[in-house]
């Protein structure tokens, strides 16, 4: 019988959101720093995460809008 990983995969799945959802801010902070346009092409590039993702997730839309 095959060991049951759910727990594992679904905790990894928990952290990538974190740490990307930290790029994400960290992005919008240096563009709002520097002076550059906040637009969700320019987060998605300087984050490493798509836009369609950044469109999913309320808070990080929110602070990009």
């Amino acid at each position: 019988m095959a060991a049951n990983n759910s727990r594992f995969l679904i905790e990894a799945s928990h952290q990538r959101r974190t740490m990307a959802l930290e790029r994400a801010r960290e992005a919008i902070r240096h563009l709002d720093r520097t002076g550059q346009a906040v637009t969700f092409c320019a987060v998605a590039v300087k984050a490493g995460v798509s836009r369609s993702w950044l469109y999913r997730e309320p808070t990080i839309r929110a602070e990009i809008e």
